[in-house]
């Protein structure tokens, strides 16, 4: 038996095996659920997506219902998972489905790739698990697998890389009788057993042909070329309340937050104000952001704000930083 088979069979007794109960995983899979959850675990842990997955398609059950949503609404289920423009993104989508495809996802990854917010990896995910399409997918977890097991040095985040392990993925699927248990068995098995930091070699069904296991550099793989320095930025927030009432401003369509509710913006640190708490550090993916929320009255506050009780306010889509103040402060 070649390698790719050992490799391939042995991940998917592996994910027969270990495969956790999740609510997306069916019998017969729902493309729409496959997909929300998809695009919700994307940048964020199972553990935290799953309860998010649960309250908004509780709230969207179907395509239709997700295009017509108010965008509000869906921002405000969001809260807490970031990255918003995948929220924003997966209306559209929806809103495409709809108009384009009588409101069901197409069942080709080539087609899935015309809708908006669906890329190579989600299209690949869709197609092989609700459509048994042979397209390999590479994610974070598919990265670490491969680049271990085969050996490949190639940076991860270079493009020749992102082009070499999508070739290698195709060809590891491309025996399999069962795109849908491979591709999910791949990204389980990095999940839970190929782990970062203190992958379970010792019990690796495939650690006796594992380069990285072989040779002692299970630790330095896969490769990533660095980033440059992340870079800072200072925000004075001006919260001001009247009547058990809250001052927020919806922003514009452009940079971080875009379409979010927060609190007017000052210039500067205020010289009439109260520091209502110590200043807070909240971490982006390239940049970390300084935030001081200042007592002020309305007349140091400019632009288009409106006032909102706190139970209104957290119905509304906010950063995660805003929204905390909101619970906690107010």
């Amino acid at each position: 038996m070649d390698r790719f088979n050992t490799f391939r069979i042995s991940i998917e007794a592996f994910y027969l095996a270990h495969k956790r109960d999740l609510p997306w995983r069916k019998e017969v899979p729902v493309p729409y659920e496959v997909w929300l959850s998809e695009i919700i675990l994307q940048q964020t842990r199972v553990a935290q997506g799953t309860p998010y997955f649960e309250k908004i398609l509780a709230a969207f059950p179907s395509v239709e219902a997700l295009a017509g949503a108010e965008e509000d609404h869906l921002l405000a289920l969001w809260t807490g998972l970031g990255y918003y423009n995948r929220a924003r993104n997966l209306q559209k989508g929806a809103k495409q489905i709809v108009a384009d495809f009588d409101g069901q996802l197409p069942n080709s990854f080539a087609e899935l790739l015309t809708i908006k917010g669906i890329g190579p990896y989600t299209a690949a995910a869709i197609a092989s698990i609700c459509f048994k399409e042979k397209i390999g997918v590479v994610d974070g977890n598919v990265y670490r697998v491969l680049s271990r097991y085969f050996g490949i040095e190639t940076p991860i985040n270079s493009s020749s890389g992102q082009k070499e392990f999508q070739a290698l993925a195709n060809e590891c699927i491309a025996g399999t009788k069962h795109p849908d248990l491979y591709n999910q068995g791949i990204m389980e098995f990095g999940a839970l057993h190929c782990t970062p930091k203190k992958p379970h070699c010792m019990t690796c069904p495939i650690a006796d042909s594992c380069h990285a296991h072989n040779s002692g550099t299970v630790l330095e793989l896969p490769i990533k070329l660095k980033k440059g320095k992340r870079s800072k930025e200072t925000i004075h927030f001006g919260v001001v309340e009247r009547e058990n009432l809250v001052a927020l401003k919806k922003r514009g369509t452009d940079g971080i937050w875009a379409g979010l509710y927060e609190f007017p913006r000052l210039n500067d640190a205020p010289e009439q104000g109260q520091l209502m708490a110590e200043p807070i550090v909240h971490k982006l993916s390239h940049k970390d952001l300084y935030c001081s929320f200042w007592a002020v009255s309305e007349d140091e506050i400019s632009g288009d704000f409106n006032f909102y009780s706190k139970l209104d306010a957290q119905q509304l889509g906010m950063p995660i930083i805003i929204a905390d103040f909101v619970a906690k402060k107010l």
